[in-house]
């Protein structure tokens, strides 16, 4: 078993990339989101954007994009070939607890602390 610092605070959330395995992503107290390869102690990249800890995140299945929710109750969706942004999703008025992406179409489920759920199409 392997153990390393992840983030600056607490990891709240981890999910592992379901195509190839050799990707992870965690969401921490730091507002960041951290992208590692699975069995390598360093981060590959950490990305930026919510004004509130990540509490849920999720690999794309392609493993191309990853989306993250906040206890801001905002979802962020980055491309990982850019690393940048592609869309911010808001309307829960809650902390989101979870999220996925649909296996065959461009929709994104998230559920949140305000007892609602939300299916959107991601981009």
């Amino acid at each position: 078993m392997e153990e390393f610092p992840a983030h600056a605070a607490n990891v709240n959330s981890v999910s592992l990339g379901h195509k190839s395995g050799r990707v992870l992503v965690t969401g921490g107290g730091d507002k960041k989101v951290n992208l590692w390869a699975v069995g390598k102690p360093n981060c590959i990249m950490s990305l930026s954007g919510h004004s509130t800890p990540v509490d849920c995140v999720r690999f794309s299945i392609t493993e191309e994009q990853v989306c993250a929710g906040s206890q801001a109750g905002a979802l962020k969706i980055w491309d990982l070939e850019t690393a940048k942004i592609l869309r911010t999703l808001t309307g829960h008025r809650a902390s989101i607890r979870c999220v996925d992406f649909h296996p065959y179409g461009d929709f994104l489920a998230s559920g949140s602390s305000d007892s609602g759920i939300k299916v959107c199409m991601k981009i």
